[in-house]
């Protein structure tokens, strides 16, 4: 009994120390998640073979806006699109073969601060065989007609961004609910120039005091053969800039009337207003892609020297969500005042061409022209009767037969409701 009670005893003991223990640990507390910044879905991280026509996506919440920070650099510091609305985006030039990219996504909250993704890479494919590497599609927009008519509104790029203008309806397959669309819907592919198609195009040029009467005029005569080479879809404005913005003509096609204001082109202040410029130019036109009423819009914007009246962060910004999903060329004239490369390129969203004399800016201004005629001849029209009835979804697969290329833009899919829509005497 004793050997027994001898056992006890220390048992109850070490329950007792054991219990005491217990009562006195502190529960740590489980971090929470900050959803505010920005997780990195696609691309995967650290995968390779991607295509040169990136989609990225993330997750975030409570965002206004974010910036899209893409580079061949770590970390990224290149503002590839600023103050993008939703959670992807998609690259609007193709990304170069072969390269590792490092992307992060930086959240512009309400109160003004800013979250930052961690840092992810991927590789781009190789280029192994450039002749036919293939074709992107780029959906634009889709719309019904009454009595039964579909309208899908498309562009078709090569894998280097060079245009595709030569297409006609037996290149491609059309579905729809995966389904052939049958020979009597009668299926047709229309290109740019049988479209009512609208081209505009905003000339932003700087007139500050660093140009001189000579350079001043040589501007003048390459915006003069810029005008004549215009299309006949085109229609032009020409702005001004220094302190302040100033409209030398409104949109037009009438070449007569532009060269006059391009003869009012002329000396400004010594302050250079650049990013209200590049705001002032981008909120000009909207591009609207619709069956009725195609207007794609661009802007070419000319400055010497650096943004001097509002050098701000802020003012950057403005500017820089301004032409996020715009077509923007930028030109720079160096060797004169101090140029800001780096940030011209971020504005130039088509491209960016740097000049050492205004007598090279004629041919800067044709290369921009052919450019903006080749980017408008990459659009096409599908348009066939549907035989769907009864107010269902119903989707809309678009393919380019024999397409080298099968990645995420090798193929458009959309969807329209058929809801009134009627069979007619002597069609669906």
């Amino acid at each position: 009994m004793r050997r027994l009670t001898g056992l006890v005893l220390p048992i109850i003991l070490l329950l007792i120390v054991t219990s005491n223990c217990k009562f006195d640990e502190q529960t740590a507390p489980i971090p929470v998640a900050d959803t505010s910044v920005p997780s990195l879905i696609l691309p995967l991280n650290n995968s390779s073979d991607q295509s040169v026509n990136q989609i990225f996506q993330w997750d975030s919440e409570n965002a206004v806006s974010y910036d899209l920070l893409l580079d061949k650099f770590n970390p990224p510091a290149n503002v590839a699109a600023a103050g993008i609305k939703t959670k992807t985006y998609t690259n609007p030039l193709p990304l170069d073969y072969g390269f590792t990219y490092f992307w992060r996504v930086r959240a512009n909250l309400p109160d003004g601060s800013q979250k930052i993704s961690a840092v992810q890479s991927f590789k781009t494919t190789l280029n192994l065989n450039p002749a036919a590497n293939g074709y992107a599609l780029y959906f634009k927009d889709l719309s019904t007609e009454l009595p039964n008519l579909v309208h899908l509104i498309f562009q078709v790029v090569d894998l280097n961004g060079k245009t595709v203008p030569v297409l006609q309806r037996s290149d491609f397959d059309f579905y729809e609910d995966g389904l052939p669309i049958q020979s009597e819907s009668l299926v047709e592919i229309k290109k740019r120039d049988e479209l009512a198609f609208k081209l505009r195009t905003v000339l932003m040029l700087d007139n500050s005091t660093s140009l001189t009467a000579t350079e001043l005029n040589n501007i003048r005569s390459a915006v003069k053969s810029f005008i004549a080479n215009m299309k006949p879809y085109q229609e032009t404005a020409i702005y001004q800039f220094s302190e302040n913005v100033e409209k030398l003509s409104g949109f037009t096609s009438d070449k007569d009337s532009l060269n006059r204001s391009a003869d009012r082109y002329s000396g400004g202040k010594s302050t250079t207003a650049l990013y209200k410029a590049v705001v002032t130019g981008a909120s000009l036109w909207k591009d609207n892609l619709t069956f009725n009423n195609a207007v794609q819009g661009t802007m070419i914007i000319f400055t010497d020297g650096n943004e001097t009246s509002t050098p701000t962060s802020a003012a950057l910004a403005d500017a820089l969500s301004a032409v996020y999903n715009k077509i923007v060329f930028s030109i720079g004239l160096s060797g004169k005042d101090p140029l800001d490369v780096e940030t011209l390129k971020k504005i130039g969203t088509a491209g960016y061409f740097g000049i050492t004399s205004t007598t090279q800016l004629d041919a800067q201004f044709s290369l921009v022209q052919k450019s903006i005629s080749d980017y408008a001849n990459s659009f096409y029209q599908l348009n066939y009767k549907s035989p769907r009835r009864g107010g269902g979804d119903y989707s809309v697969i678009l393919k380019l037969k024999n397409n080298p290329y099968n990645g995420d833009l090798s193929y458009i899919i959309s969807k329209y409701s058929s809801a009134g829509f009627v069979s007619k005497r002597g069609n669906q």
